[in-house]
């Protein structure tokens, strides 16, 4: 297990270094962007690409980080992310709203590439939904240890 995650992590850096030298070029092409179209697909372009990094760090940090907690910090990941699920049933609620906005906002609009941005934010704001449902979903199935322990209840902890 541990070389499969050593595995991924070095691709994951990888896919960081990638995504690092994109974020240069696309600030570069933003700075040097005089009309406002153009600024707004490299803004676009610049947060995804910034977001991924935020994320793949996240997801390295995660595979990382081998868990030997006790009984509170059981308690801690399941109130955690009963706080998630709140949260995100009131942001998918939000994403509703945010996409509605942006389809009637792209029926009005007569500038193409206009019309494809905020075509482009609506389907962001429908994928968002999906993607927040499949998480709540996920995280409810998954255990809150990760790791089988020795009376099933426990997390090992190395010795030390």
């Amino acid at each position: 297990m541990a070389n499969k995650t050593t595995e991924i992590i070095e691709l994951l850096k990888k896919q960081i270094d990638v995504e690092n030298e994109a974020l240069k070029q696309i600030s570069e092409g933003e700075s040097n962007a005089t009309e406002a179209a153009v600024r707004l697909v490299y803004l676009d372009m610049r947060l995804d690409t910034w977001k991924h990094i935020k994320f793949l760090e996240g997801v390295m940090e995660v595979l990382s980080n081998a868990p030997c907690d006790e009984w509170m910090a059981k308690v801690a990941r399941y109130t955690d992310r009963v706080k998630l699920e709140r949260m995100l049933r009131h942001i998918i609620a939000q994403e509703n709203s945010m996409a509605r906005i942006s389809r009637d906002a792209a029926k009005l609009m007569d500038d193409p590439l206009g019309k494809i941005l905020i075509e482009h934010l609506k389907e962001d704001e429908e994928r968002h939904e999906r993607d927040l449902e499949k998480i709540i979903k996920l995280m409810k199935q998954l255990p809150l240890q990760p790791k089988k322990g020795r009376l099933g209840s426990d997390i090992p902890c190395p010795e030390d």
